[in-house]
C-alpha cells in the first residue's frame, strides 16, 4: 500500500488575496472621492489628472523621483479648468511637487489667463499652486502683470501675492504691493502703495494717480481707488478719499469720474497766474471724446470754487460744457475782491463771462480806490448794496441789470425802481418804473451840524445818472418831497457832490410846469432851482410870471425870480426900486411865558 501524498490547503491564501483586493478597492474609492472633492467652492469641483505630457522617449526607463515635461490638468463639468505644465517635476513629498519651468493656464468662458514662472509648487491636498521667479500674467483682456511670487487657489479661482507688482492694461500702467485677482470675475485688487499712469493720447500729459489701494473691474473697464487718493494731470491735481474712473473699451481714455470725501481739485493757473480750486464733499464728471475735456460735472456738499478773482459757495454745483453753464444751487454766493452776490439760484457762463441770479438777489460792493470801478451814482468811499428779484451781469459789456423791485442804498441815500441798470463802460446808471431816490441831507447852522438831518425824496418814471458829469436826470411826472415842501415838474436835473463817503444832493434844476408847495403857500414858474446847502428854492420865469400865493395872509407875489428860504419860511422878492426884500410868509408865533417857574440848577 502506497503512501498518499500530503494535500496542500490553499484556502487561507485565497482568502488573504481576496482581502487584499477588497482593501485596494476601498483605497481606490477613497482616492477617487478625494479627487472628485477637489475644485472650487460653490461650484462643481475640478477633476485632476497628472501625467507626463509627451510619451517617455524610447530607451529611457520609467522615472520614479523625477519627471520631464510634467502636466497637471483640472476639469470642471467636463470643461477645462486649468492646465499646469512644468519642464521637470522633482521631490515628491506627499502630494507636493516641486516644479521647474512652470506654465499655468486658467480657462473660463471668456478665454484664458496665462501665468509663467521659473519655478513653483503644486499641492493637490490644498488645491493650490505657487509660482516664483519672474512671474508673468498675460490675460486675453489685455492684462499684463509682473511679480516675484504668486499663488493660484483653484478652490476660489483666485490669484494672489503679497509681493510688489507691475501691470499694464490698455493705456494704463501701474505698480503696487500685493494682489488679489478673481479670475472668473475679472476683478483685481491691489491693497497697498498703488501708483497708476494713464496715457490717453500721444502728446497729451499723462495722468498720474497714487492711492492706498485699487480695485479694478476689467469687465466694466473701471477702477476704484481709496485712501489718500491723488490724481495729477499736468498742473491739475485732485485729492479725495475715494475715486472711481471709468474708461473706454480700449482703456485709454477716461469717460467718467466719481470722487467722494474731502474732494479738492486744484486747476492749472490761468493767464493772470492764479490757480483755480474746487472743494466739495463729492464730484462726478463726464469727459468728452475729443481732447478729454470735461463735458459735464456735478459737485455737492459744501461746494467752494475759486477761479482767478472769483470765488463761489453753494450746496451743489453743476457744469454743462456744451451750454457753457455753471449752475450754483443751495444758498449760492459769488465773491470777488470787492463784490458779494447772493441769491436763491446763480448761473454762470464762463466763456461768455455772464452771470444770472434769481430769487432774493442781494449784492454788496466794497469801496474802490479807482473811480472807474465805483458804481455810477454812488461814492467810492463807502459800500454800496443792491437788492432785487433778478440780476443779469455781462462782464464783456461791463453791464449789470437789477430787475424786479430793485433797490440800491449807500449810507443814508437810496434808490429804488422796477429796473436799475449799471453801465460801467459809459459810467451811467439807468432806472425805470416807479423811480424813487432818497437823499439824507445834514444841513449846517452857524458852523455846527444840525441835530436832525433832512430827507429829500425824488420820484419819477425814469432816471439817467451821468457819473462823469455828476448829474442825475429825472424825467416824466417828477416830484421832489421834503418834510417842509413839495416841488413838481416835467423834468429835474440833480447835481451830486462827494461828502463823507457818500454822494450828497447839491443842486436841483427843475424844468416845465414847475409847482411848489410850502405849508399854506404855493408857487408856480417855468423853472426852479433848489440849493441843498442853504435850503433855498428859486422860482424863475423869463416873462415875470413866477408866482407865490400865501393863503394864510392872502398875499400874492409875482416876479421873474422868487427865492424861498425854506429854513426861514420867507421869500426874497424884488422891490419897485430894484432892491430886494425878505417877506415872511407866516408870522412867527409870540413867545408864551411858562406858567411853571424855571427850575434852578
Amino acid at each position: 500500500m502506497s503512501e498518499t501524498a500530503p494535500r496542500i490547503h490553499d484556502r487561507p491564501h485565497h482568502a488573504v488575496t481576496a482581502l487584499r483586493i477588497v482593501i485596494l478597492a476601498i483605497l481606490a474609492a477613497f482616492v477617487l472621492s478625494l479627487v472628485l472633492s477637489y475644485g472650487r467652492r460653490g461650484k462643481p469641483q475640478a477633476t485632476i489628472t497628472m501625467a507626463p505630457a509627451p510619451p517617455v522617449p524610447p530607451g529611457q526607463g520609467p522615472v520614479v523621483d523625477k519627471s520631464d515635461e510634467f502636466e497637471i490638468n483640472g476639469t470642471r463639468e467636463g470643461q477645462p479648468a486649468f492646465t499646469l505644465r512644468a519642464h521637470t517635476v522633482t521631490g515628491f513629498a506627499g502630494e507636493r511637487k516641486l516644479l521647474d519651468g512652470v506654465h499655468l493656464t486658467i480657462h473660463d468662458e471668456e478665454g484664458t489667463v496665462q501665468i509663467s514662472g521659473r519655478e513653483g509648487q503644486f499641492d493637490a491636498t490644498a488645491r493650490r499652486a505657487q509660482l516664483s521667479g519672474e512671474v508673468t500674467i498675460e490675460g486675453g483682456d489685455g492684462l499684463s502683470l509682473r511679480t516675484g511670487t504668486l499663488f493660484y487657489d483653484s478652490d476660489r479661482d483666485m490669484i494672489f501675492t503679497a509681493d510688489e507688482i507691475t501691470f499694464s492694461v490698455g493705456g494704463l500702467e501701474g505698480q503696487g504691493r500685493g494682489l488679489n485677482y478673481l479670475v472668473s470675475d475679472r476683478q483685481i485688487k491691489i491693497p497697498d502703495q498703488v501708483r497708476l499712469t494713464v496715457t490717453e493720447m500721444e502728446g497729451a500729459p499723462p495722468t498720474l494717480i497714487t492711492s492706498g489701494d485699487l480695485l479694478a473691474a476689467l469687465r466694466d473697464n473701471s477702477i476704484v481707488l481709496t485712501q489718500a487718493v491723488r490724481l495729477t494731470r499736468g498742473a491739475d491735481v485732485l485729492h479725495s478719499n475715494y475715486l472711481k474712473l471709468v474708461f473706454d473699451q480700449e482703456r485709454r481714455r477716461v469717460t467718467h469720474l466719481s470722487a467722494f470725501g474731502d474732494v479738492i481739485a486744484t486747476l492749472a493757473p490761468a493767464a493772470d497766474g492764479r490757480a483755480g480750486e474746487l472743494r466739495s464733499d463729492s464730484l462726478a464728471a463726464r469727459f468728452s471724446e475729443e481732447g478729454g475735456a470735461i463735458a459735464e460735472a456735478e459737485a455737492s456738499g459744501s461746494c467752494r470754487f475759486t477761479s482767478g478773482p472769483y470765488t463761489s459757495r453753494s450746496r451743489a454745483a453743476r457744469y454743462l460744457r456744451d451750454e457753457d453753464l455753471l449752475e450754483l444751487r443751495g444758498e449760492p454766493v459769488v465773491l470777488t475782491e470787492r463784490d458779494r452776490i447772493a441769491a436763491q439760484e446763480i448761473d454762470l457762463r464762463p466763456q461768455r463771462q455772464e452771470l444770472e441770479a434769481r430769487g432774493d438777489v442781494r449784492t454788496v460792493s466794497l469801496p474802490a480806490a479807482a473811480a472807474s470801478s465805483t458804481t455810477p451814482g454812488f461814492s467810492g468811499r463807502s459800500a454800496t448794496s443792491f437788492q432785487a428779484r433778478a440780476l443779469s451781469v455781462d462782464q464783456v459789456a461791463n453791464r449789470a441789470v437789477y430787475s424786479g423791485s430793485a433797490r440800491a442804498w449807500q449810507e443814508g441815500n437810496s434808490l429804488q425802481a422796477e429796473e436799475i441798470v449799471i453801465d460801467q463802460a459809459d459810467r451811467q446808471l439807468h432806472a425805470t418804473g416807479n423811480v424813487m431816490a432818497r437823499f439824507t441831507e445834514h444841513p449846517t447852522q452857524d458852523g455846527a451840524q444840525s441835530v436832525r438831518p433832512t430827507v429829500t425824496a425824488i420820484t419819477a418814471r425814469s432816471l439817467v445818472f451821468d457819473d462823469v458829469a455828476g448829474v442825475a436826470r429825472y424825467r416824466d411826472d417828477v416830484r421832489l418831497t421834503r418834510p417842509d415842501a413839495t416841488l413838481t415838474a416835467d423834468a429835474m436835473d440833480a447835481s451830486l457832490k462827494e461828502r463823507e463817503g457818500q454822494r450828497d444832493l447839491d443842486r436841483i434844476e427843475a424844468h416845465g410846469s414847475v409847482a411848489v408847495k410850502r405849508g399854506d403857500a404855493f408857487g408856480t414858474g417855468h423853472e426852479a432851482e433848489y440849493q441843498a446847502e442853504g435850503q433855498i428854492l428859486i422860482l424863475k420865469d423869463p416873462d415875470g410870471l413866477a408866482e407865490v400865493v400865501d393863503r394864510a395872509t392872502g398875499r400874492t407875489l409875482k416876479r421873474r425870480t422868487l427865492t424861498f428860504d425854506l429854513a426861514g419860511d420867507r421869500v426874497l422878492t424884488e422891490t419897485g426900486s430894484g432892491g430886494r426884500t425878505w417877506i415872511t410868509l407866516k408870522p412867527a408865533a409870540k413867545e408864551v411865558q411858562p406858567v411853571e417857574p424855571k427850575p434852578s440848577h
